[in-house]
C-alpha cells in the first residue's frame, strides 16, 4: 500500500483486492473519467463559439458606410460578433478543461427541470421577428415581439405589455434611425416625423 492510498484512508485489503475488472474508483480524482463527462457542454460551446464567427462573417460582409457617418453599419454587428466570441472562447475552455461531479450533477438537475415548451416558443418568435423585420419595420416587430415574449414568460397583461415594447421600440428606432443614422427598416407605417 502506498502513500496515497494511506491518506486515502484504504485498507491493505482493499488495496490488494481492487473492484472487479481492475476498475480504480475515479471519484477520488475529483474528475470523472474521460469517458464518463457529459460532450453536451462541449458541443454547446463550439456551437456557440461558431455563432460568433458567423456573426463577425456576416459583420465584415456589410458594405461600409458612407465617408460622412461616424458609426457604420459594420459597427454594432461588429461588436456583438466579438462578444459572442469571447464569451464562447471561456465557455470552449471551461467545457474541455474538466467538470466538477457536483456541478454536473447540478447541471443535470436543471437540465431536467427545463421547461422547453417556452424556449421553443421563444425561439420559434425570434425566427418569425427576423423574417417579419424587412417587410414590416423595426419598431413595428419589435413591439410585436415584445408583447408576445413577455406573454410566453408568463405575463397576462398585453396590453401594459404592447404599450411598454411600443415605447422601447419607438426610443430605440429614434436613437438609430435619427440620431445615429443609422438607417432601420421603416415598414408599413413610416413616421411622420
Amino acid at each position: 500500500m502506498n502513500a496515497r492510498d494511506e491518506a486515502l484512508g484504504a485498507t491493505p485489503e482493499a488495496a490488494a483486492n481492487p473492484p472487479e475488472g481492475g476498475a480504480v474508483n475515479q471519484a477520488t480524482d475529483g474528475a470523472a473519467p474521460p469517458d464518463e463527462r457529459p460532450w453536451s457542454p462541449r458541443i454547446a460551446a463550439l456551437l456557440f463559439l461558431a455563432a460568433g464567427l458567423a456573426v463577425l462573417a456576416w459583420a465584415f460582409a456589410i458594405p461600409e458606410g458612407t465617408i460622412d457617418q461616424d458609426v457604420g453599419p459594420r459597427a454594432f454587428p461588429l461588436l456583438v460578433g466579438a462578444g459572442l466570441c469571447a464569451a464562447a472562447s471561456v465557455a470552449v475552455v471551461q467545457a474541455f478543461r474538466g467538470s466538477d461531479p457536483a456541478l454536473t450533477e447540478q447541471a443535470r438537475e436543471e437540465a431536467r427541470l427545463t421547461e422547453w415548451r417556452p424556449v421553443a416558443a421563444l425561439l420559434a418568435l425570434l425566427v418569425c421577428y427576423l423574417f417579419a423585420l424587412a417587410p414590416c419595420g423595426y419598431w413595428q416587430s419589435t413591439a410585436v415581439l415584445f408583447a408576445l415574449v413577455a406573454r410566453v414568460l408568463g405575463s397576462r397583461r398585453i396590453l401594459r405589455d404592447a404599450l411598454i415594447g411600443l415605447v422601447l421600440a419607438l426610443a430605440v428606432y429614434f436613437l438609430f434611425d435619427r440620431l445615429l443614422g443609422i438607417h432601420l427598416p421603416p415598414g408599413i407605417v413610416r413616421l411622420a416625423f
